[in-house]
């Protein structure tokens, strides 16, 4: 029935009313819907034409994705007489990858239609999009919470000014807590014109390469003043908020170079800032570089946990290695590190001795695109709460730390190493000083993917015992000998059939599943449910699946290709 109700939709989306003047069906056929789906098979240029949307009015949730020939979601038509005053049950909607996209509401000036449950709006990658909401829509998105637009390169602003529609108006989302701007360039403003945007929930506030917007204006700033007494009406490009008056205080902020100095005014209030706990600080639009970090601003940020760096021209080192003139408070709280495209950074730093107090409380230490790192410290440092470590694209990376420091890493969960081309050694050997054994207490998953000069993950001979390792990953690691030159206990490992015709066995130590089933393998994984053995293309009949022992058990008759996904938590906060 539900595969009957979408082919008589389709087919109804394109007809008019100009044969019957009814319906094809009945209202409570298209009231019974509450989510609907939409992809590249669809190849209308509008939707949802304006006929239809009385009988679509109980429609909570509708995704439209990867369609070239879409122009227009909803066209609404000021004289059909059945669509005046309809109430939408719409609460989210997600539009992705429509290039042609060019409007989302045709026209409302007149209200005649409302979307005022909305909650969630997700756009990402609709380049021809210039504006989102119409102003008459937008002033009555009461319940709106979630606004997330992304790579719409053509968009100049969120909500379009409407031909009746004087300046000065007020826009309200009283329920918005999370509010994200990424990667368009040609972005000035929220609303052309003065206007009053107000969000006094708003938790999370991201802006990211939007080089023509300005998030915050300060009175105590005199460029910001000027621009105001200079511009014409109808040509301001007003900032999103003012510091003093209508700014939130947000959990969650991204903020680049102008930012960080309108908010470092002493004249402005001390605790401005002092809810946030997650900063990006993005430099993408800072033509002079940076070669260090605004240490001196993060005094204002006292419960600051978790801190993203990126796209920083010039910097190359994280914490330098002389101590700098901050209070010790400053960081005191630090959990999570992130490093993201930092194409000059030659260090972290965390082995600098006044680093180690930030080094022992991170719990989580993730680097992307960091091409000039070769390791993530050079010396012995103490991780004793770091759960999580990820490392992608550093390529002139040849380790990631000493034996020492592994000794320390007790907490450990996953370990995620992704294309380094030059690591040789995920951990340097060094002289183990009678340490015969390492144990891991919490590690369940290491993932080694893309690593061509890897040998082993430790070429020492300490024993190392992961007592609850249930995921191991090895891909595209053609060069790996062996695991460690010691034991690698394992507890977790029990036999497991791999062939109708034969028996292996994964034995307690890595070692011996390295030698026996990934040497010579160009891509294994085992999990405490799955094994693949065989070399990358598309998964289809070639496996059969039954279970032994609780196990999944998967018979290869042939060669399994299979995409690297990542987990969708790389970029997390």
């Amino acid at each position: 029935m539900e595969y009957s109700k979408r082919m008589i939709l389709e087919d109804y989306l394109g007809m008019s009313e100009v044969h019957h003047r009814q319906p094809i069906v009945s209202d409570n056929f298209f009231g019974s819907f509450k989510k609907l789906d939409f992809d590249a098979a669809c190849n209308r240029t509008i939707l949802i034409p304006s006929h239809v949307l009385p009988y679509l009015k109980n429609l909570e949730e509708l995704n439209v994705k990867e369609s070239d020939a879409m122009h227009i979601i909803f066209d609404i038509d000021e004289s059909d007489v059945k669509t005046k005053g309809v109430v939408f049950g719409l609460k989210k909607i997600t539009l992705k990858n429509l290039s042609n996209l060019k409007h989302v509401w045709k026209k409302n000036s007149s209200k005649i239609v409302s979307f005022h449950n909305l909650q969630e709006v997700d756009v990402d990658g609709c380049g021809s999009l210039v504006t989102l909401f119409p102003l008459s829509l937008a002033k009555n998105l009461g319940k709106l919470k979630t606004l997330d637009i992304q790579k719409c390169e053509k968009m100049v602003e969120i909500v379009g000014r409407e031909d009746d529609m004087e300046h000065g108006t007020s826009i309200e989302f009283p329920c918005l807590w999370y509010l994200n701007l990424e990667n368009m360039p040609l972005l000035s403003c929220f609303y052309p014109g003065k206007h009053h945007l107000e969000c006094p929930l708003l938790d999370r506030l991201y802006v990211e390469c939007c080089p023509n917007l300005k998030v915050f204006r300060s009175s105590f700033d005199d460029d910001s003043k000027k621009e105001v007494l200079e511009a014409p009406t109808n040509l301001l490009q007003q900032p999103l908020f003012s510091i003093e008056k209508e700014s939130p205080q947000p959990v969650g902020l991204t903020l680049n170079e102008e930012n960080i100095k309108l908010m470092s005014d002493e004249r402005l209030p001390q605790d401005l800032l002092c809810k946030l706990e997650v900063l990006i600080l993005s430099f993408e639009d800072d033509n002079n570089g940076k070669d260090s970090l605004p240490f001196d601003f993060f005094h204002k940020l006292p419960n600051l946990k978790s801190l993203r760096v990126q796209k920083c021209s010039g910097l190359k080192e994280i914490f330098p290695s002389q101590k700098l003139q901050v209070h010790d408070k400053v960081l005191s709280g630090l959990k999570r590190l992130f490093l993201f495209e930092l194409s000059e950074l030659e260090c972290i730093g965390l082995e600098h001795t006044w680093v180690q107090p930030y080094s022992k409380k991170l719990e989580l230490l993730k680097l992307r695109t960091c091409p000039r790192v070769e390791s993530i410290v050079s010396c012995a440092v103490s991780f004793i709460n770091l759960k999580e470590l990820y490392v992608k694209l550093c390529e002139k990376m040849e380790y990631l730390f000493t034996f020492s420091t592994l000794k320390t890493l007790v907490k450990l969960e996953t370990l995620t190493i992704k294309k380094c081309e030059s690591i040789k050694e995920i951990v340097k050997k060094e002289d183990e000083n009678g340490c015969d054994e390492i144990v891991f207490v919490r590690l369940r998953s290491i993932k080694l993917n893309s690593l061509p000069k890897l040998v082993s993950f430790y070429p020492g001979n300490a024993t190392l015992q992961c007592s609850y390792l249930k995921n191991v990953m090895v891909a595209e690691c053609p060069n790996m000998i062996t695991f460690s030159h010691g034991v690698i206990k394992v507890s977790n490992f029990l036999k497991i059939q791999t062939s109708k015709d034969s028996d292996s066995t994964f034995h307690d130590d890595l070692n011996t599943m390295i030698q026996k089933l990934f040497h010579n393998q160009p891509w294994c994984c085992y999990r405490d449910y799955l094994l693949f053995l065989g070399v990358p293309d598309e998964v289809s009949s070639k496996i059969n699946a039954e279970t032994y022992c609780g196990f999944y058990i998967f018979y290869v008759s042939g060669p399994i290709y299979l995409a690297e996904t990542d987990d969708g938590s790389e970029d997390g906060y």
